[in-house]
């Protein structure tokens, strides 16, 4: 099996091709990964909005019904949403940085 060039040598490789700088490569990379993890965060927040409608109706639901001794799904879910738009929010803001 052929060894796996690592992060450096990869790097090496790109800037030899591309008319790019290191930076301008890694500004491309990080702006890459951080859409790719929007759009994952973007389901999840769908698919949440389609099984409750909003997050404050959530809260407003599970303020009503409690948390089941049994079943903690709404309260997992309502963590799930809250920290899907903190991360959201920082990716946001790390985009607007750059």
């Amino acid at each position: 099996m052929p060894r796996t060039a690592s992060a450096d040598e990869l790097l090496e490789q790109v800037l030899a091709v591309l008319p790019y700088s290191e930076d301008e490569i890694i500004l491309k990379g990080i702006t890459s990964s951080i859409a790719d993890r929007i759009v994952e965060l973007k389901k999840s927040t769908y698919r949440l909005r389609e099984q409750y409608g909003s997050l404050e109706k959530l809260e407003k639901h599970l303020k009503k019904v409690g948390i089941s001794p049994d079943d903690h799904t709404l309260y997992q879910d309502l963590l799930e949403w809250r920290a899907i738009n903190a991360e959201l929010n920082q990716l946001f803001e790390i985009l607007q940085a750059s």
